[in-house]
């Protein structure tokens, strides 16, 4: 192998966290570009609340403080599966954020992209949801001898998921006033321990300057729902270090390789089901049962792991959000350890059979329109009831 391929590859290998969380910036960017093209608003919000304590060991922390300034758009009907959403903001939102112990814990720089859905109970008065997913900057990590009480995040780089609920009261029709409250959490999929992970609840107030009213236009394609079932499939590579929630640290960052069969049908134009099988080989795995001597024999077999899944996509043109749910049907070395290590609580047992999945999906063609013969690429965070395994890159195909 020549030496700049062999740079090429270590290079991925290494920053395999960035690469994706720069194209998950991108992919955004460039599919929701209307919320900064043209926007229809800019706001600032201050919120305050509290990181919740879900580890033994944390660091000690005070009042976290949230600002943020958002700007965005009214989806007003130039792309056909606006309606199906009854029109919602979407906007990016940057937030800077001290969490209230800079000397361990540090602030944190958000980037998100929202989807605002009003529900209007009075011609000034709106209730809003407003779900956000993105990536965050975290300007202090877990170090082992200059920082070791951090056991919140062991990457500077994350990724995030939010839910914020409010109600916006408007002034005049330039100007409105909201109150909200939202949760945030953060997380890089066991890419890098410790990763126990920053659950941020926090309330706050706002104001929002309405550049220019929303306009609606009709999109010339009407959407039919394709009635049915196709398959899909997709290979994916994951990566993450293994261990508990925060050990053993700086450890190797291991491979895994997975594949998956899905059975899809469309219910609506925008919402689209799955079932399926998801096999993977885990690297790390292998490297665990050989170093400790654990079977005899079918090492790489044993090494593998197979699930069952059910899940759906919110369609959105090009862009996709995918959660799923799964069961093992076959995990033989998680269920040994906690038999070896006689640790077969309930939620050690739930969790050696329970999976979830979320992740964001980009689509060659536009999903809406075409439910066949359509490539995408995605990536997704899995976890075992609700503890982050891996973080995984995938492409696949929709015949």
């Amino acid at each position: 192998m020549t030496c700049s391929k062999a740079y090429i590859l270590n290079f991925f290998a290494t920053h395999r966290s960035v690469i994706l969380f720069v194209a998950f910036v991108l992919l955004q960017k460039f599919s929701f570009a209307q919320s900064l093209k043209d926007p229809a608003y800019i706001g600032y919000s201050f919120a305050a609340g509290k990181i919740i304590k879900n580890f033994p060991v944390f660091p000690e922390l005070k009042m976290a403080t949230l600002q943020s300034v958002t700007i965005g758009n009214k989806l007003n009907g130039t792309r056909a599966w606006h309606p199906y959403y009854k029109f919602p903001m979407a906007s990016f939102q940057f937030i800077y954020g001290s969490l209230g112990n800079r000397k361990e814990v540090g602030a944190m720089f958000n980037l998100l992209y929202r989807l605002e859905f009003q529900f209007k109970l009075n011609d000034k008065l709106f209730l809003e949801a407003i779900p956000a997913f993105g990536g965050s900057y975290f300007t202090k990590r877990y170090d082992e001898l200059d920082n070791p009480n951090n056991v919140i995040i062991g990457s500077h780089l994350t990724f995030c998921a939010a839910a914020t609920v409010g109600i916006r009261y408007f002034i005049n029709p330039f100007w409105s006033v909201d109150l909200q409250g939202s949760i945030y959490h953060y997380s890089n999929s066991h890419y890098k321990l410790p990763n126990s992970g920053a659950n941020i609840t926090v309330a706050g107030l706002g104001m929002r300057y309405h550049i220019k009213p929303a306009t609606f236009l009709l999109g010339e394609k009407s959407l039919l729902p394709d009635k049915k079932t196709h398959l899909s499939v997709r290979i994916a590579l994951g990566q993450n270090e293994q261990g508990n929630t925060t050990f053993p640290v700086n450890g190797p960052r291991y491979p895994i390789y997975l594949a998956a069969f899905y059975a899809t049908k469309y219910v609506t134009p925008v919402n689209k089901l799955h079932a399926g099988l998801e096999g993977w080989y885990n690297t790390g795995v292998y490297d665990f049962i050989t170093s400790q001597e654990y079977y005899d024999d079918n090492l790489r077999w044993r090494s593998t792991a197979l699930q069952f899944v059910l899940g759906h996509e919110f369609l959105m043109g090009h862009f996709s959000m995918l959660t799923n749910g799964g069961v093992y049907l076959y995990n033989p070395v998680f269920k040994e350890r906690l038999k070896r290590e006689n640790n077969n609580t309930l939620h050690n047992k739930l969790k050696s059979r329970l999976t979830a999945r979320i992740g964001f999906q980009y689509y060659l063609h536009d999903a809406t329109l075409y439910s066949r013969n359509n490539w995408f690429a995605g990536v997704y965070i899995k976890t075992n009831l609700g503890q982050a395994d891996f973080l995984e890159g995938s492409i696949g195909y929709c015949f």
